[in-house]
């Protein structure tokens, strides 16, 4: 089976909040159809989890792969959340909200993810949204 996966990003810097855009202003979308097998599911990392393998789904390799992480209780603030990929030891890549919003974000157009790993190290439990397509 064949998925197409169609993503955009879209990413203003203005050097006021009057929003000019005069330090960046850049879209870009992209589609594709050479994915096999795709999907996206949520998580829960509860507060203080060391690293821990989140499962791929169905995906064997994943070529792409989105991360969104919230905290479960929107009153409560952002923990930041630890990446591994393809080891438990590997190099971590934190993901962390910008300022003051709840949510952080991680997009990977890559190769060769053949495991997940995430930690919570911080005192909320936070949401693991993943969009992964591979194979």
């Amino acid at each position: 089976m064949s998925v197409r996966i169609r993503y955009r990003i879209e990413v203003a810097v203005s050097s006021t909040t009057a929003e000019e855009k005069d330090l960046g202003n850049l879209k870009f979308e992209i589609v594709d159809d050479s994915q096999n097998d795709g999907g996206s599911w949520k998580t829960l990392l509860l507060a203080g989890t060391a690293t821990t393998q989140i499962p791929l789904d169905s995906i064997t390799t994943a070529n792409f792969l989105m991360l969104k992480t919230n905290p479960k209780d929107p009153n409560q603030p952002a923990s930041v959340i630890n990446i591994t990929k393809n080891s438990p030891t590997g190099e971590v890549v934190v993901v962390q909200p910008l300022g003051s919003n709840k949510e952080g974000h991680l997009v990977l157009s890559t190769s060769g993810i053949t495991a997940l790993y995430a930690a919570n190290p911080g005192p909320t439990n936070m949401e693991l949204t993943v969009v992964a397509c591979g194979d």
